[in-house]
């Protein structure tokens, strides 16, 4: 039986006319949900009708019945010579649910963009950045061979493959939210470069970063053993950061300390719209959970673990393992926080993906390990236990965070916030 599916159209766009498959609709395909190494759909998306670059962020359509799955609809720009007999239409004479939403991808594309859109859903944004990186390939004696390949464009990032005459790197692009990224990775190549991604240029001002390929990266690929690995080694690198903060702060690191995050929750509790989703009985428990999270978050602060180097959102889909070299990825969260936190979060998610029995626990001790060697007098036992609570304090206000910054109505995320406090509700009960 096949599993979750769901339907994706495409608009490539040249001019003001959009290319129709043979039976006069547009281009689809559908999307297996349970295939995780599948590509990206804004990948596919752009490489389905004919070489294009999303010029607005991919569109939910409205439902035909409310038991339905949304379809998605990718409006795309050509860029590149247009497929050999392809019939186009004027895009006002398209039907619903399409005319709609692609006339007004193609305004604000050729208009005003709406506020905190990201940048690469803008004219030129592509060829600046092919311009870049060939600057930065000439330096290193590599060339491009062909256009930027699209791996994932959304609100948060772009990550694009490029292909040289030595194999394929990787750009990557974050939004004007996570635009420390590449600023925070240049510093960390220079520090922990054996555990972060191999650099070849970065853009600190922008948020462009040029990397060499991570082997082990996909789930697909990833060889056994990857978190084994990663935990106790990323809480070593964690220790030795203690001596070096003031370069990450000065890169633009964010402090997500203890006052931060709790001023930050508070703030999400006070304004997230989901929260009105909660039931009368959770919004009379909500008042006395949050005193009594918050009183267990201090708690954690004070047993004796300084704040340091975070992830943020360490998981095993962003770690990178070939069986001998470890390598952490994907840093837009990176901050300067408690690092139980990157621990709890990487056993929880462990749990989530229903590993084997003891793994996520066997993991987290291997993690605390290094901790415990060089804070002998910290009370480690009672800081692990605390930390899932403090997590999803801490994610609660991320993902708020990541809300607020993207455009209206993009929905990346919807729900997390309301998840995260069900969770801490049922927690401190």
């Amino acid at each position: 039986m096949a599993g979750p599916q769901r339907t994706h159209h495409v608009a490539l766009v040249r001019d003001d006319a959009v290319l129709l498959a043979a039976d006069g609709s547009l281009p689809r395909f559908v999307q297996d949900l349970e295939d995780d190494d599948g590509p990206d759909p804004t990948a596919y998306a752009t490489t389905l009708a004919g070489p294009g670059v999303h010029l607005a962020p991919v569109v939910t359509l409205p439902p035909e019945d409310s038991d339905d799955r949304p379809d998605r609809l990718h409006v795309l720009a050509l860029r590149g010579a247009a497929p050999a007999g392809a019939v186009w239409r004027r895009a006002d004479d398209l039907p619903e649910p399409w005319r709609s939403p692609v006339r007004l991808a193609l305004e604000q594309y050729a208009g005003v963009a709406p506020p905190r859109r990201p940048d690469w859903f803008r004219p030129g944004w592509h060829d600046r950045v092919e311009a870049w990186v060939d600057r930065q390939l000439s330096a290193t004696g590599r060339r491009r061979t062909g256009p930027l390949r699209t791996h994932r464009v959304w609100s948060i990032s772009a990550v694009l493959e490029v292909p040289t005459d030595r194999g394929a790197l990787w750009f990557k692009a974050c939004c004007d939210h996570f635009v420390a990224e590449a600023a925070i990775v240049h510093r960390l190549a220079r520090r922990i470069g054996e555990l972060v991604p191999g650099l070849v240029a970065t853009d600190d001002e922008a948020g462009w970063l040029l990397m060499e390929p991570l082997r082990g990266a996909a789930d697909s690929d990833r060889a056994e053993g990857a978190v084994d690995a990663a935990a106790p080694a990323w809480a070593r690198a964690q220790v030795a950061a203690l001596d070096w903060l003031d370069e990450l702060r000065a890169a633009g690191c964010p402090e997500r300390g203890l006052e931060a995050t709790l001023e930050g929750w508070r703030a999400v509790l006070a304004t997230s719209p989901e929260l009105a989703r909660l039931t009368d009985a959770e919004r009379q428990e909500l008042p006395a959970a949050t005193a009594r999270a918050e009183a267990l978050v201090r708690e954690l602060s004070a047993c004796g673990i300084p704040d340091t180097l975070s992830h943020g959102d360490l998981h095993p889909g962003n770690v990178a393992y070939d069986g001998s070299e470890v390598r952490i990825f994907d840093w837009t969260d990176g901050c300067v926080s408690h690092p139980f936190l990157d621990g709890s979060h990487l056993a929880r998610v462990l749990d989530w993906y229903g590993t084997g029995e003891g793994e996520a626990e066997r993991v987290l001790q291997a993690y605390a390990g290094p901790w415990r060697d060089a804070f002998p007098d910290a009370d480690v036992d009672r800081a692990l236990e605390l930390a899932p609570l403090a997590d999803l304090v801490f994610q609660s206000v991320t993902f708020a965070q990541i809300a607020a910054a993207a455009e209206d109505g993009v929905g990346d995320f919807e729900g997390v916030v309301l998840r995260f406090t069900r969770e801490v509700i049922a927690r401190v009960r």
